[in-house]
């Protein structure tokens, strides 16, 4: 029922119903959502609020909002070293930026040691910084967040986590290589790191990684060093020599590349055809063929991904 002409806006409001917002009419804008104060963690008096941040696997474009918002109100950064300048540059000109990355398996090119981290996060904090410690993907699926979280709390420093796109997602994304799929039978998904502590492959269970081969996708990070090896241990406890596999290096970058094969073939392309010395991802299973359905589906015709940039360019 419409509200009598001239009825003040109380009448109005009581009509729509009590509590209800007001409708943004023609050229009026939305208000931005405040930010919730329960994100923030509490922190004694005196000390910087620290925030592990998940920069994506590369792409500056899949950072979140809240990621973004903890860069640009950053005053240290403690950042991995595979992160994009794109990235990189929204954090103020008057933030301190530290490199602590490490390069996997290369012990002349480690870094900051983990130790020293954590160090360099807690002293800043006790000096009342707002620092971030800015990592590639997400700090919590092998980002070493968990161990920094366990440093800070120890020594009375709350820590918040601001997640990021894991590179596996990121990866099967930009390819499109679905990580579950009802009609190739995956309805599952493990993540597993190919390098321990120690730098070694770690102690799998390869008799149930091979069996369960054709119902799951398998996604390993940092295993390139141990390809031959993997591929040699699921053919010897019975997985399907046809079985696909692909290295993905650099993911959602502008310097991504695949090299699509098979448990078998995969070692000889990969010598064949070597990388950029980019990150890679090994996706083990039979969604890494999807790819070829859809071109199959399209009639030959190559999906390519395409970035907000290149749009504005079209």
């Amino acid at each position: 029922m419409a509200a009598p002409a001239g009825a003040p806006p109380a009448a109005e409001a009581a009509r729509r119903g009590a509590g209800a917002p007001p409708r943004c009419g023609a050229g009026q804008k939305r208000r931005a959502a405040p930010q919730s104060p329960a994100a923030e963690p509490l922190q004694p008096s005196g000390l910087g609020r620290v925030s592990l941040v998940g920069a994506g696997p590369g792409d500056p474009e899949l950072l979140t909002l809240k990621a973004v918002r903890r860069l640009e109100a950053a005053e240290v950064v403690l950042h991995d070293a595979l992160l994009p300048e794109e990235i990189l540059a929204m954090v103020p000109a008057s933030a301190e930026l530290v490199n602590v990355g490490k390069r996997c398996g290369m012990a002349r090119d480690r870094g900051a040691q983990q130790l020293e981290i954590n160090q360099l996060l807690l002293s800043h904090a006790r000096r009342g910084r707002s620092v971030v410690r800015l990592k590639c993907g997400d700090p919590l699926i092998f980002g070493r967040g968990g161990e920094e979280l366990e440093f800070l709390a120890e020594h009375g420093v709350a820590a918040e986590v601001v997640p990021g796109i894991s590179a596996c997602l990121g990866a099967a994304a930009s390819l499109q290589v679905p990580l579950t799929h009802r009609t190739c039978g995956a309805n599952q998904v493990r993540l597993l790191v190919g390098q321990t502590k120690a730098m070694v492959l770690p102690d799998l269970d390869w008799a149930e990684l091979a069996q369960n081969v054709h119902k799951q996708s398998v996604v390993f990070y940092m295993g390139f060093k141990s390809l031959d090896t993997i591929c040699e241990r699921l053919l010897a406890h019975g997985a399907p020599e046809e079985t696909p596999m692909m290295l993905v290096e650099s993911a959602t970058t502008p310097h991504e590349s695949a090299l699509a094969g098979t448990v078998k073939t995969l070692p000889g392309l990969a010598r064949e055809r070597p990388g950029r010395g980019g990150p890679v991802l090994m996706f083990l299973g039979h969604t890494v063929a999807f790819p070829q359905r859809l071109e199959q589906l399209s009639g030959g015709r190559v999906v390519k991904r395409q970035r907000v940039g290149d749009l504005d360019e079209s």
